[in-house]
């Protein structure tokens, strides 16, 4: 197990490979960092929120990343913001070939080795669970809200896992994941979904029981 300095310094090689790659918008900053496993890597989940401290917290806005521990790629990032919401996504053409351009900038490792599965739009009112779900978030009033785009899913055939790219509005990528693995039996992914405020409240409220 690594000492506390060793991640310590892990994690500033992370911070950096972050800032290299992806750009947090500007009215963001850095709020905490935590260590989590992804499946049987080890993960650093970066997460921002807005400077001014609106919708602060769990189950508010938030732009999120997580970086596997050796500081080598970035595993998936998630941008949970109102101006995601509502109309404007675009066709499933358009968001089919900016995933394909967006990939090579966050995961050029992978770039030789995907094929697209399909494709899927997030509705508010979802008929395909969980692949149709939004994201909910509750913005600064405290009202629930639901962020949605067009998810194009890849199968990395050397990895043997999934992922996806996730286009939202005016051309936007509000969510990237790589190295999922996928339950069949469950019907959903195996693989902790912490970049995910819901996934994040649910295992709270659950060790909340044991009291």
């Amino acid at each position: 197990m690594l000492q506390n300095k060793n991640i310590a310094v892990q994690q500033d090689k992370a911070l950096t490979l972050l800032e290299s790659i992806i750009q947090i918008p500007d009215d963001y900053a850095l709020v905490n960092c935590l260590l989590f496993n992804h499946d049987d890597q080890p993960i650093f989940v970066f997460r921002y929120e807005h400077v001014n401290g609106v919708c602060k917290g769990l189950g508010g806005e938030h732009f999120s990343v997580s970086i596997d521990l050796a500081a080598t790629k970035v595993m998936g990032f998630m941008h949970i913001e109102k101006q995601h919401c509502g109309p404007g996504l675009p066709t499933d053409d358009a968001a089919r070939q900016l995933a394909i351009e967006f990939l090579p900038q966050v995961a050029a490792d992978l770039v030789d080795s995907y094929e697209v599965k399909w494709i899927m739009r997030q509705l508010e009112e979802p008929n395909k669970i969980p692949h149709e779900s939004p994201f909910p978030f509750r913005d600064e009033n405290d009202h629930k809200c639901l962020v949605t785009g067009v998810r194009v899913k890849f199968f990395f055939e050397k990895l043997g896992a999934w992922g996806w790219v996730i286009v939202g509005r005016n051309n936007k990528v509000i969510a990237f994941e790589r190295e999922i693995i996928w339950s069949t039996t469950l019907n959903r992914r195996s693989t902790p979904a912490w970049l995910h405020d819901n996934f994040v409240e649910e295992l709270v409220s659950e060790l909340g029981r044991l009291k």
